[in-house]
């Protein structure tokens, strides 16, 4: 592996990896298998995630990483990176840890996780799977506007006329979400402590207002 390509291990699966396994070090942090579990979840959301990485492929490239420790091509490796290894791996020798984190990413435990209800959203994995569900209802109740309606017209009058991808991938997003979770209540307890301010109501309220975008200016 050569030294360039540095999102790779900084920007990628392998730098959320990373930044996950150094927040499960914390006091009071979900454990790392945990953790594992939800990343797992994100990788296999969709096909399309699913097949751009794939499991074996991500344990694969952690052994490569793990060969690559202590060589020249390791220390012209961004900082960050090292920094952030070196973290997450605790008291354990950086090579070591990353091929215990292969073995964990191949074995079965990995590949079945469990749904949102029983293990729920992190913040971390509800920014990683609803992105623009956040970002729109962050905008919704920013304060910025006198009403909601109001904000929701600017916000959407704002992505127009080039709003297809953007706006049918929020749409996707929050119909997604309705049909994961059955009932207001659910929902709602999902995001209680990633995002609580994303709720069944507001989720109501963007998505109506996104087929009405659609309807009135398509």
């Amino acid at each position: 592996m050569t030294t360039e390509h540095h999102e790779l291990v900084t920007q990628g699966a392998v730098g959320l990896l990373l930044r996950v396994a150094v927040a499960s070090r914390n006091p009071g942090a979900a454990p790392l298998e945990d953790e594992l579990q939800r990343l797992s979840r994100v990788l296999q959301d969709s096909r399309t995630t699913s097949g751009v990485m794939p499991h074996v492929v991500l344990a694969s490239l952690l052994d490569l990483l793990a060969d690559e420790v202590g060589t020249a091509a390791f220390e012209a490796r961004p900082a960050a990176y090292r920094q952030a290894l070196a973290r997450a791996a605790g008291d354990d020798p950086p090579a070591d840890f990353l091929r215990a984190l292969a073995a964990l990413i191949r074995d079965r435990y990995f590949r079945s996780y469990p749904d949102m209800t029983e293990l729920p959203l992190s913040e971390w994995e509800a920014g990683a799977r609803f992105s623009l569900t956040s970002a729109f209802i962050s905008s919704m109740i920013s304060g910025e506007y006198d009403s909601v309606d109001e904000a929701l017209d600017e916000i959407l009058t704002s992505e127009h006329p080039d709003c297809h991808e953007r706006l049918g991938n929020l749409a996707g997003e929050l119909q997604r979400l309705l049909y994961l979770f059955r009932t207001p209540a659910e929902l709602d307890a999902a995001f209680a402590e990633a995002a609580p301010y994303v709720t069944h109501a507001r989720i109501r309220l963007l998505l109506d207002a996104v087929h009405a975008h659609f309807a009135e200016q398509h």
